[in-house]
């Protein structure tokens, strides 16, 4: 149909009908194009999810199944070492089994080739057993408790599996002298609060019934087995106070070999350390527990102790070459570290001076020369005052930490010292020396940072 304008010129309304028709069906291609479009784009990008989800679900499966498999063995190990004396033979004989180990990387921490090929056929076998089998039990545990049953990766347990085994076919090749095994002149500080190195398990060699984890200190926390002090010489300032007395009967309960308690005014007192230096020579393990709250609180609690550590480190340095182990400095500190000088002028004395001694307890604590242990305990019972806690009970939280192997150590019913923990740990350090006796250049340093 056709209709005429003014000029003449007619238009067919059937043709723009057509045109537009046309056009409404190629809008609907465009949008179903468009929809389809997206339609794959979100299928890609679930597909990518997916992908990822299925990774990440294998790598934690085969963390699970591979650690798992490392701690079975590290309760294993336990038992291998306490079945050597057992009425049955079959498990004297899995201890000999192991103890070959132990003949091949002895408390030399030298290897003994003598042994290398019953540590490389019997033992490190064993050990791998053990791990094999602790992986499967945990893939069963898992799938029992059905926890992660549709999460854990079916494919995991099979690559752990396979990796163990390549791994420890790899450590039998090179005569079983893999990272947690190297030849040692003296035992480093270990770093490390969770994940084992050569480090932590040098220590196991040296004292077998402990320090048992080996890949993660997760059976040592839960026994108690991250220390070691039988046998070690004990040097205690403070011994005759509340504290001291209460550490003592539990150090002796653990088997230290002596505890000498340094008497203040006849061993030491703040202007004179002569006499300590003979003393000093035999310890491992030297605590300052040794606190006032008088007008010579700075000189005592803070200097002194200084003045002891910079001997203590001294004499260990000299005899370095006598022992494989770094000595132990424990040094008991307070929760008024972190909060205000509440009470008096007897107070703010003993505050200032605790405070006074932190940078120098940052930068032992971070030494690589010296294993430190900050004892940062809440007020109890003693002749500086009273609370609600005991210094009994004091001394049984100190220990429970040092049983998991803590360098700071909250003995609290507070709180307290645990938020100190943070304000120890990034605070300003002190530049220690135990080279130069009369350089007071660290202790001035010291008390200049506060």
């Amino acid at each position: 149909m056709k209709t005429k304008m003014k000029h003449g010129v007619g238009v067919d309304f059937s043709e723009l009908e057509h045109v537009k028709a046309s056009a409404d069906v190629l809008q609907e291609d465009w949008t179903q194009l468009f929809l389809l479009y997206h339609a794959i784009d979100n299928y890609k990008h679930r597909r990518t999810c997916k992908h990822i989800m299925a990774m990440l679900n294998l790598v934690f499966s085969a963390s699970y199944l591979y650690i798992f498999g490392t701690i079975f063995f590290d309760i294993v190990h336990f038992l291998l070492h306490k079945w050597s004396r057992s009425r049955w033979r079959i498990l004297r004989f899995l201890s000999r089994c192991h103890q070959y180990h132990h003949l091949y990387y002895p408390r030399s921490l030298q290897f003994n080739q003598r042994y290398a090929k019953p540590n490389a056929l019997i033992a490190l076998p064993l050990e791998l057993i053990c791990q094999l089998l602790g992986s499967i039990i945990g893939w069963i545990l898992a799938t029992i408790l059905n926890c992660y049953i549709k999460r854990l990766d079916s494919k995991a347990l099979s690559i752990v599996l396979v990796v163990q085994t390549v791994r420890s076919l790899f450590v039998i090749i090179i005569n079983g002298q893999d990272s947690n095994h190297i030849a040692l002149d003296k035992v480093p500080k270990d770093h490390s609060w969770a994940f084992v190195g050569p480090e932590y398990h040098s220590l196991h060699h040296i004292y077998p019934d402990r320090y048992m984890g080996s890949m993660v200190k997760l059976f040592d926390w839960v026994a108690g087995t991250a220390y070691a002090l039988k046998n070690k010489t004990v040097v205690m300032t403070g011994g005759s106070g509340a504290f001291g007395q209460a550490m003592e009967k539990q150090l002796l309960a653990e088997g230290v070999k002596s505890i000498h308690k340094l008497q203040f005014g006849k061993d030491w007192d703040n202007g004179d350390f002569s006499r300590v230096g003979t003393i000093l020579q035999e310890a491992d393990i030297i605590i300052l527990a040794h606190g006032t709250k008088g007008l010579d609180a700075m000189a005592s609690n803070c200097i002194s102790s200084v003045r002891l550590i910079e001997l203590f480190m001294q004499q260990k340095s000299a005899q370095s070459q006598r022992t494989k182990l770094l000595p132990e400095i424990w040094y008991v500190g307070s929760e008024a570290e972190l909060h205000p000088a509440w009470g008096g002028p007897e107070m703010v004395r003993y505050t200032a001076s605790k405070r006074a001694f932190l940078p120098y307890a940052r930068a032992l604590y971070k030494s690589d020369k010296v294993i430190y242990r900050h004892i940062v305990p809440a007020a109890f019972n003693s002749r500086m005052g009273k609370a609600i806690v005991s210094a009994d009970w004091a001394a049984r939280c100190t220990m429970s930490w040092i049983r998991r192997g803590a360098y700071y150590i909250p003995v609290t019913y507070t709180g307290l010292a645990c938020l100190n923990f943070f304000k120890f740990l990034f605070g300003p350090s002190a530049d220690p020396t135990w080279t130069n006796m009369a350089d007071p250049g660290p202790l001035m340093l010291l008390l200049d940072t506060n």
